[in-house]
């Protein structure tokens, strides 16, 4: 099992390289621990696991900058009574200078069990974001001059999400796709040439692996590659090492050049705490902040009261 992921893994590898040659940015998950919470970026995972899941999150971005990205998220998680099926709601929030997202997004999966230890699960994504932007607030630099484009404001304007994801998994790896949004979408304001807000289309093809280095260790690398339409392949290398009394520990390199740490504590009863910190080592950017940071709060449920829910590692 472990070469035909091997040999996965490398077709991968090949085929992002080959379409790399496009390459002129990226997009990337907007959430650092992605690695143990995959449904983020591909609703095929929602109900994957035995229990129910809430988590709460707040990201940070370059800390230093005035005005830096902030994103917030509340998201659920539950699969169905036969767990051949899932679904999730995801509310998001983000703050981008004077630039106000807010997306409110449902998730839904089915599986397809292709035989005792093998299943493939596709997800579905759909909602609606919501878009203001303070227009008058800017500060015009270098010479004020008053500019047209930032004489009104733009107001609650609502556009549409609709994503799709697959994943093969069993209990020891998983390689999945998704593509979150499909929809392009673009608007006018107050002037028949203003545009903002454009999504791009963006695949996330994932891999990993979990090992069992002793009764009680276990350490998942994994390999992530974000695809954007007129922008470079961008991929994430990563591992969790999961260590005895509930505690995580991750550490990833990205090929911009930044690398992640990232520690989860589980405690009694289901409650998870995790931290993540992101550095740039290689950009210009490092020398004018400190870092991107997350935090997240999580709670599993058992509410179909399972004697020993199994644990997850996706």
């Amino acid at each position: 099992m472990i070469r035909k992921f091997s040999y996965i893994v490398i077709l991968i590898i090949f085929f992002f390289a080959v379409s790399q040659k496009r390459a002129k940015g990226q997009e990337y998950p907007w959430s650092l621990q992605y690695v143990t919470n995959m449904q983020t970026i591909n609703p095929a995972y929602v109900g994957m696991w035995d229990q129910a899941g809430l988590m709460v999150s707040t990201r940070i971005n370059w800390v230093g900058f005035s005005k830096s990205p902030l994103s917030q998220q509340l998201s659920y998680h539950s699969p169905v009574r036969d767990q051949k099926s899932g679904w999730g709601l995801n509310i998001r929030n983000m703050n981008i200078g004077r630039e106000k997202q807010l997306f409110i997004t449902l998730d839904y999966s089915y599986q397809i069990r292709f035989d005792w230890h093998h299943y493939l699960r596709f997800g579905m994504r759909g909602g609606i974001v919501s878009f203001d932007n303070n227009m008058t607030d800017y500060q015009l630099y270098p010479d004020r001059i008053p500019d047209m484009e930032f004489t009104s404001d733009v107001r609650m304007f609502v556009m549409s999400i609709f994503g799709l994801g697959g994943v093969f998994y069993n209990e020891n790896y998983h390689i999945s796709l998704s593509v979150p949004q499909v929809i392009n979408n673009t608007f006018n304001a107050n002037r028949s040439f203003y545009t903002s807000t454009r999504e791009f289309k963006t695949a996330y093809l994932s891999g990993g692996y979990v090992f069992k280095l002793n009764k009680s260790v276990r350490l998942r690398p994994n390999l992530l590659f974000v695809g954007t339409l007129g922008k470079p392949v961008f991929f994430d290398a990563s591992a969790v090492l999961y260590l005895p009394n509930n505690l995580q520990m991750g550490l990833g390199g990205r090929s911009n050049g930044e690398v992640c740490f990232s520690a989860q504590y589980v405690l009694n009863h289901g409650l998870r705490i995790g931290y993540a910190a992101d550095y740039a080592l290689s950009q210009d950017i490092r020398k004018s902040q400190m870092g991107t940071y997350e935090f997240v709060v999580g709670y599993d449920f058992n509410i179909y009261r399972k004697k020993n829910p199994k644990p997850y590692y996706f």
